[in-house]
């Protein structure tokens, strides 16, 4: 009760009082006491379902509403994958459209759209769009003994230093995948938040990492770094959009038309 009173800046009689009105209109118990305080009961969990929806609702009517007057949009994506590309993308679809606010976040929750990936097309999830196929290759500074390499095998790195991206729960998971069929436990020496700095150790010969080709164009021009195939591991991701908002804005709609032939094009 008093954490909800301090969210919604009002006093907690107020609550609590607001909560027996709601119990004596309905006829039941919302909440029972226990011995750590309050939880709902099942009927309380009835209604709060019902309440999500309801709010739900109102931001649904806000936004078309807002879109019928012609004013400007707003999109919330929460980006699990693309991290890298995310900023040309709003920059190219920006170009297109206009005025549109973004927001970019990491948290599906009040999202519009979740950008992530799979590791097969079979756990792509059944209400998500496919965008594309990406394959993972190997990162290596020019002095690495493999640099001159067109291809390796994961298990000739069993005793190199690993740099991983740990804010990455997606390619975390695509990586554990390509570690697995190769029968690789790598050695990871470093663990760093952002793909820039992975860049930078990579050049300054700190060790190797896996990495989208996609993502990572800009490496191939680098004379400090070679993105290597690898060939004893399944090395793919698959690259999707899913819609989270129950009701789809025009803007959304045109986003993920742009998304489309953004990876049409890279791909073609």
């Amino acid at each position: 009760m008093t954490r909800a009173a301090e969210l919604l800046n009002t006093a907690q009689p107020a609550i609590s009082k607001t909560i027996h009105h709601l119990e004596s209109e309905l006829g039941v118990m919302l909440f029972e006491r226990t011995g750590k305080g309050l939880r709902r009961t099942e009927q309380g969990d009835i209604l709060l379902r019902y309440a999500k929806q309801i709010l739900q609702a109102e931001e649904d009517a806000r936004r078309e509403i807002a879109e019928s007057a012609q004013q400007a949009g707003s999109l919330r994506i929460c980006a699990l994958s693309l991290s890298e590309q995310i900023g040309e993308i709003l920059s190219g679809f920006a170009q297109i459209c206009g005025d549109i606010r973004f927001r970019v976040t990491t948290t599906p929750a009040q999202s519009d759209l979740l950008l992530d990936s799979a590791v097969s097309r079979e756990e792509i999830p059944e209400d998500a769009e496919l965008l594309g196929s990406e394959e993972i290759c190997l990162a290596v500074p020019v002095s690495h003994r493999l640099a001159e390499q067109d291809s390796v095998a994961l298990s000739d790195l069993a005793e190199d230093s690993f740099i991983v991206l740990r804010n990455s729960h997606s390619f975390r998971q695509v990586s554990e995948h390509i570690f697995r069929t190769a029968g690789l436990s790598p050695r990871i020496a470093i663990e760093c938040d952002s793909a820039a700095l992975q860049n930078r150790l990579l050049s300054l010969g700190m060790g190797v990492a896996l990495v989208a080709s996609n993502a990572w164009q800009h490496i191939r021009q680098s004379g400090d770094i070679r993105l290597l195939h690898i060939r004893d591991a399944d090395c793919c991701r698959y690259l999707y959009v899913r819609t989270l908002s129950r009701y789809q804005t025009r803007g959304m709609r045109d986003f993920k038309a742009y998304l489309r032939r953004f990876f049409a094009d890279i791909q073609a």
